[in-house]
């Protein structure tokens, strides 16, 4: 497999991984390589696309996410936090766009049971589109009102030049070309419409320590390509994107995955008791054990950010250039 960015065949090898979160898909060993050229990192070889069903099983969390705020107390403090999290990120990524007094075009990228286009649709003057490859998923996001596309996002039939606000929230790192999502968004996309991209940063500092075996968002062996905030722009650029936002957020889902990973390989044969002290699923349920555990992880991400500037979780908003831009 060439690299994405550079379309050299010469890497080495980083690292290699199996599955830890989920006892119902694929005991494989994976490996994640560097491309010499770029720097580029990614899985090599990765999952056939047929294999889509088994590595993301019924119980992946994100297509369950409705369920799991229907669960939630609405008056817990995750609950509140989680929200306004959200609420931060909409309000940011609408500020962005230019919209000129016209109904705002929003298209969410694996949208899963809409979750997140649901934030959105309370917002005035928004239309909510997803789209995504699991029907049932889907199902719940078109009962809720939105407007939902099957399939992948890069063979969907979208209208062109028609979105004010594409999102795509922990999704390029899953996609088999990053080159040809971003050409498809670029595509979908209003010229200075917005790409708001959130993705593991593999240049924040616990990727630097957990880099041999344990980084939790290696998440094996479902993530296919592993960003810096160079590669990235550099990646986008190339397509006609620049960047406007850069941020870099706490994420304690990837503690819970790289401590999992440790304590698995420590323990093997203690599955139940690493799933029960660091639920590798179950991270997003509204308990007073999560919140602890997300409250500590999310504290250490600051501190980390404090002194380096940057954590796990990237967030960088794009712009699309117009064409007679593209080469100035």
């Amino acid at each position: 497999m060439r690299c994405n960015l550079c379309n050299a065949d010469d890497c080495k090898l980083l690292t290699t991984g199996r599955e830890h979160e989920y006892d119902n898909t694929t005991d494989d060993l994976f490996r994640v390589v560097q491309c010499n050229c770029c720097g580029l990192i990614y899985l090599n070889p990765r999952p056939d696309i047929s294999e889509l069903s088994v590595i993301y099983p019924q119980n992946y969390y994100s297509y369950n996410q409705k369920k799991l705020r229907d669960e939630a107390n609405p008056n817990s403090i995750l609950h509140k936090l989680r929200y306004k999290g959200f609420q931060a990120k909409i309000s940011k990524s609408l500020s962005l766009c230019n919209l000129k007094d016209r109904t705002c075009a929003i298209l969410d990228v694996g949208c899963g049971d809409g979750h997140t286009l649901d934030l959105y649709a309370r917002e005035a003057g928004v239309k909510t589109y997803g789209v995504d490859f699991n029907l049932a998923a889907l199902n719940l996001a078109r009962e809720n009102g939105h407007m939902v596309y099957s399939g992948s996002f890069e063979e969907a039939d979208l209208p062109i030049d028609y979105f004010d606000l594409v999102t795509a929230t922990h999704v390029i790192e899953h996609v088999a070309d990053p080159r040809q999502f971003l050409r498809k968004t670029h595509l979908v996309l209003r010229t200075d419409g917005i790409l708001w991209l959130e993705t593991p940063n593999i240049g924040s500092r616990d990727a630097h320590w957990f880099r041999q075996k344990h980084w939790g968002a290696y998440h094996f062996p479902r993530h296919w390509f592993f960003f810096s905030r160079d590669t990235l722009i550099k990646l986008a650029a190339d397509v006609g994107f620049e960047p406007i936002f850069i941020d870099f957020a706490p994420n304690a889902i990837f503690w819970f995955w790289t401590m999992h990973s440790i304590l698995l390989e420590k323990y093997p044969h203690s599955r139940k008791i690493a799933d029960a002290l660091l639920p590798p699923v179950d991270f997003q349920r509204d308990t007073f054990a999560n919140f602890l555990r997300i409250c500590m992880f999310c504290a250490l991400d600051v501190v980390i950010k404090r002194f380096t500037g940057e954590t796990s979780n990237m967030v960088i908003a794009f712009r699309k250039l117009k064409n007679d831009r593209l080469n100035n």
